[in-house]
């Protein structure tokens, strides 16, 4: 497995307090302690002396968990942060714990929704590395550039440890998958498009909607021209579209 870029991972990991199920509560709860007392004001203040938009935030951790939500100005001051988290390992922190909901739904989609901590902690190493050089890159590139990242190193590494039959965790069906590509790039709703880069589908499920729910093609035909059951297609196209619903708080989708 590829070494930490910082050292806290190393400790925060093996730590035998810590037994996480997923990024999130791990990251989180490691958050909340550096965000209390002094080194959490400390923290705060050199938040405040980049030039970054706290969001009404009083500490570090309510900081990351507000650019969790995906409003435009959030995601901006998140894609600010990558800027500047090669030059402190705490900045590094708060923006994995702003990515983990996306980390989380990554490193499933890699194990057939059944990650192991050892993918889990792979997963968050990549997206660590890919912090390093993220304040080199245009800005509102920086975050889809370290989930990219994350997420192909992280199935190279799963490969390399198949080769050597050393299994980690299930893999899934989209082990192979091909490289991510930005949904700009297609002819994809922005809606659609948003929820995609977000990670709340996969490029297969939006591609899916695009195409049957835009007029394009019916399910039926889209079924008749892939050699896909029918019953199959529409029964993953309403599972991506139930967790589009949640996403964007709504109770029916644009047809």
């Amino acid at each position: 497995m590829t070494n930490p870029v910082c050292e806290f991972m190393n400790s925060y990991w093996s730590s035998e307090t810590m037994n996480p199920t997923t990024p999130l509560s791990l990251l989180t709860h490691d958050l909340e302690v550096r965000s209390t007392g002094s080194p959490g004001r400390h923290l705060l203040r050199r938040l405040e002396s980049c030039p970054l938009n706290l969001l009404g935030a009083t500490r570090a951790v309510e900081f990351a968990l507000l650019l969790q939500s995906s409003e435009p100005q959030n995601r901006d001051e998140l894609d600010k942060l990558l800027g500047w988290t090669f030059l402190d390992s705490e900045f590094a922190l708060i923006a994995l714990v702003a990515l983990a909901p996306e980390l989380d739904y990554l490193v499933g989609r890699l194990s057939a929704g059944r990650p192991s901590d050892d993918a889990v902690a792979e997963i968050l190493t990549q997206a660590t590395d890919a912090m390093r050089w993220a304040h080199e890159l245009a800005e509102n590139t920086r975050v889809a550039f370290v989930l990219d990242h994350a997420f192909t190193q992280t199935r190279a590494e799963q490969r390399s440890m198949v080769r050597h039959n050393v299994s980690t965790c299930s893999m899934s069906r989209e082990f192979d998958a091909g490289e991510l590509i930005s949904p700009s790039q297609r002819a994809i709703p922005e809606w659609l498009a948003r929820a995609e880069e977000r990670c709340v589908i996969t490029r297969e499920e939006c591609d899916l909607i695009a195409s049957t729910r835009g007029g394009a093609q019916s399910l039926h035909e889209l079924a008749d021209a892939s050699g896909l059951a029918y019953n199959a297609l529409r029964m993953r196209r309403s599972r991506a579209e139930d967790r589009l619903r949640r996403f964007y708080g709504v109770t029916e989708l644009s047809k």
